[in-house]
């Protein structure tokens, strides 16, 4: 087709119709420093409006969609009920962001799609969905004018971290400091800086989530490996006996019983029961160690041969708008990529400050030539 009769087939509605009737492949995509040229505001809200209706109404018609994610509480409750609330549609929430690529692994050879959405963290989004190809890109879906909004960003318009630029929505961008201490046991000036970690009175006294697989633990683990160096990261976990796991709940559970008063990759989600007890923690700025940014599971994606294809995307544009990104927001304790959404569940040192430069674990680059060779290592040093 010519450019000119293109143009027409998106005026009339043809071409969006055609792809969300059948998935197939996207327009060629504007570059990613400059936002699209449109027809006109008219023009461009009426073929929206129109491509948002008959996706709602297709994805009524399915009923329902399943979306895999954290495992916290918070966002088990609150997710599905704000959207079941806002368009009627249910979601089948399965809090299994740890298990479900290799779940994945087995439907798929089986010829088996059950999952259509998939929240989740840097590690499996770009060391498993996206080399393997079952995501489909997101950018061409956008439809709702508040999802697309690039003055409604702090990027611009909606980040996506992939390569290509259109299939992995970051939706958090939240500073971390790695490390939580119970400041009841252990008060702030008591850990002055990294290297206070390796005195032997806290050995046996740091508990971690385990920086040998995908998660938290491997997003802190690299910030201290940046940092300090391997024989650093060896004296702490090795020669401090640090105490690991590999449940998102157990780490914050022990920091805030005492148990191990010092924690590193605490999600600050987990600790807002304490926290609403009177319980008081640091997550303390340490001058030799880089803060960082990330995203929790903030990564949204859109997983192709999806059951409920319409449903998936009704819900991803809901979670790209204001109101989506607002709950999953506060439930996960993250701070929006977006920047009309307040955040009075985060200290205000956790939103990124233009001045500072951290080490973003979540960036493609950095992810896939040093994150995932630094998993490698700690896999080696704690086996």
């Amino acid at each position: 087709m010519t450019r000119k009769s293109i143009a027409a087939a998106i005026r009339g509605g043809v071409l969006v119709l055609i792809l969300a009737s059948c998935g197939g492949a996207a327009p060629a995509q504007p570059s990613p420093s400059a936002p699209a040229e449109a027809a006109g505001p008219a023009a461009s809200a009426a073929s929206a409006g129109a491509t948002w209706d008959t996706m709602l109404a297709a994805a009524k018609k399915e009923g329902k969609v399943i979306v895999t994610g954290a495992p916290d509480v918070a966002t088990r409750q609150k997710l599905p009920a704000a959207f079941k609330q806002r368009y009627g549609i249910d979601v089948e929430y399965l809090p299994e962001a740890t298990s479900v690529t290799a779940r994945m692994q087995g439907e798929r050879a089986a010829g088996q799609y059950n999952v259509d959405v998939i929240l989740n963290g840097s590690d499996s989004v770009y060391g498993t969905l996206w080399p393997n190809g079952w995501l489909d890109p997101i950018k061409p879906i956008l439809v709702l004018p508040d999802a697309i909004d690039g003055s409604k960003w702090r990027t611009g318009q909606p980040w996506f971290g992939d390569p290509r630029g259109d299939t992995v929505l970051r939706m958090f961008n939240t500073v971390s400091h790695g490390l939580t201490l119970n400041t009841q046991i252990v008060p702030v000036d008591q850990v002055p800086n990294g290297d206070a970690l390796l005195d032997p009175k806290w050995k046996g006294k740091i508990a971690a989530f385990d920086p040998s697989v995908n998660g938290a633990g491997l997003a802190a683990g690299s910030a201290l490996y940046v940092s300090k160096g391997k024989e650093w990261v060896s004296q702490l976990y090795k020669g401090q006996n640090v105490v690991l796991t590999r449940d998102y709940q157990q780490t914050p559970d022990w920091v805030a019983h005492g148990a191990y008063p010092i924690g590193i990759a605490v999600g600050r989600n987990y600790l807002e029961p304490y926290i609403k007890t009177g319980m008081t923690f640091a997550q303390p700025m340490l001058p030799d160690i880089r803060d960082y940014t990330g995203a929790g599971y903030g990564l949204l994606c859109l997983v192709n041969k999806a059951p409920h294809p319409n449903a998936a995307r009704v819900f991803v544009n809901w979670m790209a708008s204001r109101e989506g990104t607002a709950v999953y927001a506060e439930a996960q304790a993250q701070v929006p990529v977006r920047n009309d959404v307040d955040t009075p569940w985060v200290p205000s040192d956790f939103v990124p400050q233009p001045s500072v430069k951290y080490l973003d674990t979540y960036d493609y680059e950095f992810l896939t030539k040093e994150r995932l060779p630094i998993r490698d290592f700690y896999a080696s040093l704690l086996k």
